[in-house]
């Protein structure tokens, strides 16, 4: 069994590609030695992806070792990309860039600079005073090209553009369905009310797809409730929110009092913006009476949009899309409805906000890498085969 594990180690140390033949690809910009991180996923290399560059290491190693080098891009030409293979189809893709500075050229000078998807711009990167890593995730739908390209651009003198991470998964199932998928959608926030941050945590992780659910505060008017997952097997609630984001929530200390939450826009996106909104309600264990109900009308920006009922062992997820909304700030209103006996209560919350991409780019450069990544995986599985016969 050694010998087994040390072949399959082996063979992923050799390349970053066995595990995008399977879909994922996990790419720890800078570093030069492959790994696999403490959720068993493979963190490659970067050196297939991009000529351009140059690898650096932050002063300090940090708790996500993938923030602890960067590849950062002195010059200011165009060619400050990743080239990404991924499966030559028609195919929607979360794409995350990581980026922590960490005072890597000893400089004190965080840079600001762009990022781009496909050659359109997804965001403008803002590094000052961070002390974390931070991050930026799309949504974004491949239309048969094979590859996809992230680059970053350099917009202020003498402040170079970097990056730490790269992460890509395909979404075989159809999450967020009201998403066209001729647009990209970029992530402002994904919100677990009343939990921990939640993140992929290996293979029988509740978060299947590699998200990241971070810890929402508390409003003063709210308190932290336990609340019961939907445990029914179908159907699957919609964007299968893993339970342990559905196991708390937070609720409104009194009966008639809204919960307030704010999102805040990106400042460099033009207004207004299209918005996907995505809430999620759960209900606790047991409600004070049987006969008790908790109906909240969902109002965004004082526009009232939709009006939901909680129910007991159920998950309740509504999507509203499209919502114009004009920043820099969004007020969401959890309101109680006239006929409920409970406070309003909500789970989780996520917010995207629609950019038009081109699907109409690059040509399909990759699809033979594509082919021998998918046959050296199919190899991979023979010998191991193979080596448990022998044993």
């Amino acid at each position: 069994m050694i010998a087994l594990w040390i072949l399959l180690l082996a063979f992923q140390f050799r390349t970053t590609s066995c595990q995008t033949a399977i879909g994922w690809l996990n790419v720890d910009c800078g570093s030069d030695v492959p790994r696999i991180g403490p959720n068993l996923l493979l963190w490659g290399t970067d050196e297939d992806f991009t000529k351009f560059g140059i690898d650096k290491r932050v002063p300090e190693r940090q708790p996500l070792e993938e923030m602890s080098t960067v590849r950062f891009f002195p010059n200011q030409a165009d060619q400050n990309c990743y080239t990404l293979p991924v499966f030559a189809q028609t195919l929607r893709y979360l794409i995350r860039a990581g980026f922590y500075y960490g005072n890597y050229d000893g400089l004190s000078n965080f840079p600001t600079f762009d990022l781009y998807i496909d050659n359109k711009k997804l965001s403008t990167v803002n590094t000052s005073s961070i002390g974390r890593p931070i991050y930026f995730e799309a949504l974004h739908t491949t239309h048969g090209s094979g590859s996809i390209n992230v680059c970053m651009r350099q917009i202020r003198k003498n402040e170079f553009p970097f990056i730490s991470s790269l992460e890509i998964v395909p979404l075989w199932v159809n999450l967020y369905p009201q998403m066209e998928s001729n647009f990209t959608f970029s992530l402002i926030n994904r919100i677990n009310y009343g939990g921990n941050e939640v993140r992929y945590s290996g293979i029988l992780s509740e978060e299947k797809y590699n998200r990241i659910w971070t810890q929402g505060d508390v409003p003063p008017n709210c308190i932290v409730v336990p609340t019961l997952p939907d445990s029914t097997a179908f159907p699957i609630p919609e964007n299968e929110p893993p339970n342990s984001v559905m196991s708390e929530s937070i609720a409104s200390s009194n009966t008639s009092t809204p919960i307030i939450l704010s999102v805040d826009l990106p400042t460099n996106q033009v207004t207004p913006q299209t918005a996907y909104f995505v809430f999620y309600f759960t209900e606790q264990v047991k409600r004070p009476s049987s006969n008790d109900t908790r109906i909240m009308d969902i109002y965004v920006d004082g526009r009232k949009r939709y009006t939901v009922a909680a129910e007991v062992n159920k998950c309740k997820v509504v999507t509203l899309y499209p919502v114009s909304v004009v920043g820099p700030k969004v007020n969401i209103t959890l309101v109680p409805a006239n006929s409920s006996t409970l406070a309003p209560m909500i789970s989780a919350m996520e917010v995207f906000s629609r950019i038009d991409l081109d699907p109409a780019h690059g040509n399909n450069t990759t699809g033979g890498t594509q082919n021998r990544l998918i046959s050296s995986y199919f190899i991979l599985i023979l010998a191991v085969i193979a080596l448990i016969n022998t044993q």
